[in-house]
């Protein structure tokens, strides 16, 4: 998916053939505004239907809400488009904090990022949408389980964040905020629980972790996490079963050692290869090959032996 509304597919084990675009979306456009998030169904073998996150423009290309839409694809071709969510709140002045990381946990859901929408006092609040991780059954209508009654907010008190993954064997899951001008965080998110943001002013650094879920780890300096992963390939063993985060500042991966328990973070450093100095900005996921595919701003790297 690219920020600019371009949705493509392509053979990862096709060198030759191009990406087939799929579709060309009219998308907000601003420094955080767009196509900011892809999913596919846990079904898309069978169904072919795959889920869209982005900004809706008005005339002068400026947002004025965000939606989630199902499109069915087969043969490289869209036959079926249907609103799943609509009116999520943006307004044409915003520019920042959609959040984004559109993801189906291993419970069947639709889980998405819902920034604060540069509205601090919103993430406070759990009957609001902004500074939330939203829950979503598939077809838009709210799950029965989740922590706040007849609410889509799965929690709250989150400033912005790029990543939503879970932990293979467990079913944790984890989520990347990024911070004002410091405490960018990999955060264990609950149900139900508040992470803080809006406590305190937005500038406040380091920012006190005095309310709610403190953070799993917080990085010394600013590098804007985003995608994360559990690697559970053989391809390379030394990722077996640990976690990768992208790093947007400086195209950075970083290889994350869990406790057992997966509460706490034993060892963090950075993937470094001979020669390549940008490795993953914005997302990240396993081939079923058991590579890595990373994309940078505007490259996809295959990572591997």
């Amino acid at each position: 998916a690219e920020k600019s509304g371009g949705v493509y597919t392509q053979n990862v084990l096709d060198s030759v053939t191009p990406p087939t675009r799929l579709l060309s979306l009219d998308v907000a456009e601003g420094s955080e505004n767009g196509l900011l998030g892809l999913a596919l169904s846990p079904d898309f073998a069978q169904t072919g239907y795959f889920y869209v996150y982005y900004n809706v423009p008005n005339e002068e290309r400026k947002p004025i809400e965000s939606r989630i839409v199902r499109y069915q694809e087969s043969d490289n071709q869209i036959s079926e488009e249907t609103t799943i969510i609509a009116d999520l709140p943006a307004s044409p002045e915003q520019s920042y904090h959609f959040g984004g990381a559109l993801s189906f946990g291993p419970d069947g859901k639709l889980y998405l990022i819902f920034g604060d929408r540069n509205m601090p006092q919103a993430a406070r609040d759990p009957a609001q949408l902004p500074g939330s991780v939203l829950r979503y059954n598939p077809n838009g209508t709210i799950p029965a389980d989740n922590p706040f009654p007849n609410s889509p907010v799965y929690a709250y008190g989150i400033r912005n964040g790029f990543g939503l993954t879970w932990h293979p064997q467990t079913g944790q899951l984890y989520e990347t905020e990024n911070g004002a001008s410091c405490d960018d965080e990999l955060n264990l998110i609950l149900p139900g629980a508040d992470y803080g943001w809006g406590v305190h002013a937005y500038d406040t650094c380091p920012y006190p972790d005095d309310t709610g879920e403190p953070p799993l780890y917080q990085w010394p300096s600013i590098v804007a996490p985003t995608d994360l992963m559990f690697y559970t390939g053989t391809l390379m063993p030394e990722f077996q079963g640990d976690m990768l985060v992208c790093g947007f500042n400086e195209s950075k991966l970083f290889h994350f050692h869990l406790g057992e328990d997966g509460r706490s973070v034993k060892t963090v450093s950075p993937v470094e290869i001979p020669g390549v100095y940008e490795l993953c900005r914005v997302s990240l996921v396993q081939g079923p090959d058991g590579w890595i595919y990373a994309a940078t701003s505007n490259e996809l790297h295959r990572i591997g032996r």
